[in-house]
């Protein structure tokens, strides 16, 4: 238990700690969130879906967490993966089912076009980093 007039972490901690993890961001990424709401379109004569919102893009970090699984998806197994994007703190609250695509990457160009779904946000009182959990989609083919 520490004395009654010490903290036990550092005032300072998250100002400290902040450059390191930004430093660990070694890819790009933009964070979108789809429309909700169709649209109905004249020319098209049909409801469509306006271009989703662009909410982060700049550098992040992608850790490949496990296997989640391999449902079966139309009589073919499709593998689920579960990720960690790392981001830099900022003002931007996301959400499930935001979007994270990887756009750039310089250690691993096979994270490129990756689109993943937030599946939870982590949050905590001291922060230096945002975590958002991702599920990975691999594409099925017909």
């Amino acid at each position: 238990m520490p004395l009654a007039n010490t903290h036990l972490i550092h005032p300072r901690f998250e100002a400290h700690h902040r450059p390191v993890a930004d430093r660990q961001a070694t890819a790009t990424c933009r964070v979108e969130r789809p429309a909700q709401q169709a649209v109905w379109d004249d020319a098209a004569g049909k409801n469509t879906y306006p271009p989703p919102d662009v909410l982060y893009e700049g550098p992040c970090r992608y850790q490949h967490l496990s296997a989640a699984g391999q449902p079966v998806v139309a009589d073919t197994t499709t593998p689920l993966a579960d990720v960690r994007i790392t981001l830099p703190v900022g003002a931007v609250v996301y959400q499930i089912n935001d979007l994270v695509t990887v756009t750039a990457t310089a250690t691993n160009p096979d994270l490129v076009a990756r689109t993943l779904t937030v599946t939870a946000v982590s949050g905590s009182s001291i922060s230096w980093q945002r975590d958002l959990v991702c599920q990975l989609r691999q594409p099925t083919t017909r």
